[in-house]
């Protein structure tokens, strides 16, 4: 069993996936595996395939969770066993017809990472990670890319030539560009035509990509190039950024398109209600939060009151969804650090791989960035920087808040959740920092 695994893996590096992506499909393929423990993983049938898969229906498992099992089972079952599975007969479940302005932010990383083909992935990555629209994209010169730079970018250019705006580049993105030169070694156009490299990559290949993509993981056909874009402008937004700010730096301008991104970021509002009406509620949403700045101002670190505070301006905002986020990002940050601080390096990593045998190994505080929170806290319960009992804590509540909050939805929260949610936080991974 322990070989089979073993292969599974090498098979999806090999694929060059992330290794991010790696975990969630070898996560995925050992579940099936465990279910039908006491069967060798390669002679599972199609049948038993189904069964499974109905059963995660059963359990309201969402459509991105079905559609990686039967990709990950095509992988393991017909290409790397030759089974001949074929097609798996359960019935996905009904949804509400979703819009074809944008992507969940679960498809939009499925549709790059399943991409095989280097510069399809690249296509994707780029159109989603700078807000690009398909001409913008397609106009990229190899001399655009400024990659080297402390903060890297792309120069994108207007219809005269002239600089338009600078993409912010994803510095998760630079490896991928590194490969994608290696392999194609663009000379003039970035991504370029299929059989010239003086010529652009052309529009109408572009959309075959994407309308392929989209079949293959059973999206809205209605989709374009462009829900790329307007996926970029809503996250960025959900993460609690203004749509304002937004707007300015796609260099988008005029009064028009604000109020047209407006209406598809936030769809149509009805105003019920008066200023008046809101006045009390104001006085008392912002008095509600004077307990809590008081709680963070007795920490020691002033880099971390700063962001926390970042947080609580969120709450007073009303953005309460935003201002999770914020705080749970000052705090795994913190929980990094103390694991960091209270150990060796080797020690760590040996019970970083006790806990997750397929973790990569910690080198210094950005390593973390590929370490789930979640294992960061067993990490840090097993170090010794909490109790087992704030490990639940911190899982059970804490992280399950914020990832409700990050996920698109329409979840409301309380203020007294909000309160309670930091109230945990502080108590718990910030005790050891009180002035």
């Amino acid at each position: 069993m322990k070989e089979i695994r073993e292969k599974v893996i090498k098979e999806f590096r090999r694929r060059k996936y992330a290794e991010s992506t790696i975990r969630g499909y070898s996560n995925t393929l050992f579940r099936l595996f465990d279910f039908y423990s006491a069967h060798n993983p390669t002679e599972i049938t199609n049948q038993q395939v189904t069964s499974y898969a109905r059963s995660l229906i059963n359990q309201k498992k969402s459509h991105t969770t079905l559609r990686t099992l039967v990709f990950v089972c095509k992988i393991f079952f017909d290409q790397m066993h030759n089974k001949k599975h074929g097609i798996y007969k359960f019935k996905f479940p009904d949804t509400a017809e979703r819009s074809a302005d944008f992507f969940e932010q679960s498809d939009v990383l499925e549709l790059i990472n399943r991409k095989e083909n280097l510069k399809h992935k690249i296509i994707f990555l780029l159109m989603y990670s700078c807000g690009l629209e398909a001409n913008e994209l397609l106009e990229i010169k190899v001399k655009d890319i400024i990659s080297k730079a402390e903060n890297p970018y792309i120069i994108l250019h207007d219809s005269k030539g002239n600089e338009k705006r600078r993409a912010y580049l994803s510095k998760r993105v630079i490896p991928l560009l590194s490969d994608y030169y290696k392999k194609f070694k663009p000379e003039l156009y970035f991504i370029y035509g299929q059989n010239d490299k003086s010529k652009k990559y052309s529009y109408t290949s572009l959309t075959k990509v994407l309308k392929a993509s989209l079949k293959e993981m059973e999206l809205n056909p209605a989709f374009t190039t462009r829900a790329f874009k307007y996926s970029y402008i809503k996250h960025l937004n959900q993460l609690g950024i203004p749509l304002i700010i937004i707007l300015e730096n796609l260099k988008i301008k005029e009064f028009k398109s604000h109020i047209q991104y407006s209406k598809l970021i936030h769809e149509e509002q009805t105003i019920n209600f008066t200023p008046y009406d809101k006045l009390i509620t104001t006085t008392e949403k912002t008095e509600s939060f004077d307990d809590l700045e008081s709680l963070v101002f007795k920490l020691k670190d002033l880099d971390e009151i700063d962001y926390l505070m970042e947080g609580i301006d969120c709450f007073r905002n009303g953005s309460l969804r935003a201002g999770v986020i914020f705080i749970w990002s000052s705090a795994i940050k913190s929980i990094r650090k103390q694991i960091l601080d209270i150990d060796t390096i080797k020690n760590i990593n040996e019970e970083l791989n006790r806990i997750d045998s397929r973790a990569k190994n910690v080198k210094n505080i950005n390593s973390f960035e590929y370490i789930k929170d979640k294992t960061t806290i067993h990490l840090a319960e097993k170090m010794g920087v909490f109790s087992k009992f704030e490990k639940n804590e911190l899982i059970n509540n804490c992280l399950g808040l914020r990832n409700k909050c990050g996920h698109p939805s329409n979840l409301t929260i309380g203020v007294q959740r909000a309160k309670s949610f930091v109230e945990q936080v502080l108590n718990i991974v910030y005790k050891k920092n009180v002035a």
